[in-house]
């Protein structure tokens, strides 16, 4: 399974390069989080934004739509038409409704499949969520949809995976994600997306150690797997080993195909060999 989860996390090393690029990733190990195969140490919890108000979101929208529009989206409303309002939102380019709507027709369809897709649609819409109290909406619609679809197969460690991730990324209940992908490792060693977002929250909460573990884990199994190599030169740089990190990076640009990631790692190896000022 290679989702947008990662680091939460997007699996695409264009986007990793986006958001790493050899910046502090670090944070204090006394924040809270658990040592990788531990358990959360009791503190107290920040402040989390509250969730988007949705209906009078769409309320809005509506408001300032042609009368034309208004009336479509009120019959479709009232009839539960939620493909109907899923099609007509997109055209306007309102994807935080769109969001809203593949939920409400997921219930409506009480399907696996539908479940599943809305939570990916949630999920990825979260990485570029316009605020805090959007990210909060998408976050939670992302978790309900996952846990919908792990419930009735429980089985499926992929949809196991995708709700960890949603966790995490949604910030409200990281641990959650992590005792969950921790349970999966126990299990399956080998499973690569779960070691892969362990290894990037090791690496976001400064448990540097810990998450290369996780990376070199992931490259026995899977040598040429660029999010890995990529993630991993990041944490060696953290460590202040930039050699190991260039190394690294070389291989990552011999993994990739696409031209525009080789001159993005270009960049970064060449950031990193830049002396401090």
């Amino acid at each position: 399974m290679r989702r947008n989860q990662l680091i939460v996390i997007s699996a695409c090393t264009a986007l990793l390069i986006a958001i790493y690029f050899f910046g502090s990733t670090k944070k204090p190990k006394d924040d809270g989080a658990a040592p990788m195969g531990g358990h959360a140490q009791p503190q107290q919890q920040a402040a989390q934004p509250e969730a988007l108000d949705i209906e009078s979101y769409i309320a809005e929208i509506k408001s300032k739509a042609p009368a034309a529009t208004q009336q479509t989206l009120d019959a479709a409303e009232k009839a539960q038409q939620y493909p109907e309002l899923i099609d007509t939102y997109k055209k306007m380019d309102k994807p935080l409704a769109v969001a809203y709507y593949v939920v409400k027709e997921a219930n409506r369809a009480n399907t696996l499949k539908q479940y599943v897709n809305a939570g990916d649609y949630n999920s990825a819409l979260m990485q570029s969520a316009p605020d805090d109290k959007a990210r909060k909406f998408l976050g939670a619609n992302a978790i309900v949809c996952y846990k919908k679809a792990v419930d009735m197969d429980s089985a499926n460690t992929d949809n196991r995976i995708r709700l960890a991730g949603a966790y995490m990324e949604e910030g409200g209940q990281p641990m959650s994600g992590v005792l969950m992908l921790l349970d999966i490792v126990k299990k399956d060693s080998t499973n690569v997306d779960a070691q892969l977002m362990l290894g990037r929250f090791g690496l976001i909460s400064g448990q540097i150690d810990k998450a290369i573990a996780r990376f070199e884990k992931v490259l026995y199994l899977q040598p040429q797997n660029s999010e890995a190599l990529f993630l991993l030169a990041e944490a060696y740089n953290d460590q202040g080993n930039k050699q190991k990190a260039i190394d690294l990076l070389e291989r990552c640009k011999k993994a990739v195909k696409d031209p525009a990631t080789k001159k993005d790692i270009e960049k970064a190896i060449e950031t990193i060999k830049k002396p401090k000022s």
